[in-house]
Parts: structure tokens; sequence; C-alpha cells
């Protein structure tokens, strides 16, 4: 493993960052059938879709997860105890939490908890203010929002504990492991 190959590392943990504060897209819609039997449309245009707000943080989850390997591996090929990224990983409580993130995400369940918290996703959901709006229209059976400042716009991604309790923002926790992520590299390169 190379300086050069940890940069790059660090480059891609970068564009996925910014993909994951990225808002505009083509929007989304979805039925919603209540009790009654009466089903209702719902249309956001102008922001990205709950799927792929979710799928740009599981990139950024599960490549802040790989990039403790990368580190491991270049902190032993200038000398290092790769035990020290391992070490420090499971003391971060943020990079613990995207560490358990990214291997359910990977193996569908997890057996191990590294944060002690077993971590699951919740479901997306978007704040929009109404400096946001630029059209809210009601219609029988139908609601459309159209979005004309997306940036304005702010997802989330609950991460729940075991027992259902919220106990963070996987865009958050995302955030705080790449930041854990460069101290580490930085410890390294202090030895280097």
């Amino acid at each position: 493993m190379t300086a050069t190959a940890i940069g790059q590392l660090f480059e891609r943990l970068t564009r996925l960052t910014a993909a994951t504060k990225q808002k505009a897209g083509d929007g989304t819609a979805w039925d919603y059938t209540f009790p009654d039997g009466e089903t209702h449309r719902y249309v956001i245009r102008g922001i990205k879709s709950y799927a792929e707000t979710e799928d740009n943080a599981f990139n950024l989850l599960i490549w802040v997860w790989n990039a403790k390997d990368y580190l491991k591996r270049w902190a032993e090929s200038n000398g290092r105890d790769a035990q020290l990224v391992e070490h420090t990983a499971s003391a971060d409580h943020a990079l613990a939490v995207c560490g358990d993130l990214a291997n359910r995400l990977k193996h569908g369940e997890l057996k191990h908890s590294r944060s002690g918290r077993y971590p699951r996703f919740g479901v997306v959901s978007f704040e929009a203010p109404q400096a946001a709006i630029v059209s809210l229209t009601f219609r029988a059976f139908e609601v459309e929002l159209d979005i004309a400042t997306p940036a304005l716009v702010e997802f989330h991604l609950p991460v729940l504990d075991n027992a259902g309790e919220q106990i963070g923002d996987a865009f958050e926790y995302a955030e705080a492991g790449v930041t854990a992520l460069e101290r580490i590299r930085a410890r390294i390169e202090d030895t280097v």
C-alpha cells in the first residue's frame, strides 16, 4: 500500500461525502393505502429520491469501513502495527457505528457489534423549509410538492439501536467516521 493509494482513497471519500450532500434530483413518488382502502399518491419533484439518498449513505459507510483496512495495510507497509488502526477504530464511537452499519449492509445482519449498540437503519426522511418549496398542490387522492431550492432540504437517515431507539443519523456518523480516519492517517504519516 502506497501513500498515493491512500491519497486516492481519501479523494474517493471526499467525493462520496459530497454525493451525500447533493440534494437535487428527479424526485420520487409513492402510493399509500389507508386502512379504509382509499389510496393516495404523493409526488415530490426537484430532490433526490429516497432510494438515491439511501444509496449515497450506504456507499459512503461501506467505503469508510473499507478505508480502515486500507489504513491497516498502509501502516504495516510502513513498519507500523496494524492493530493501532484496529484499536483506534474500536475506540472511536462514530467509526465503530460506521463499521457495524457497513457490516450489516454487507452481511444482512450483525452477529457481533463493535459499538455494542447493534445499530440498524431507520427510514429516510426529509425536511423542506417553506423557502425551498415552489408549490404544494392538493388534488383528489394526490399531493404534489415541487422543490425549487433543493440545497435548503435536509435529508435524515436515522440510526437505531437494538431496542429501536434513535442513536444518531447515518450521515453524521459517516462524516465523523471520515474525520476519525483522517486522524488515523495523520498518526501513520507522522511516523513515516
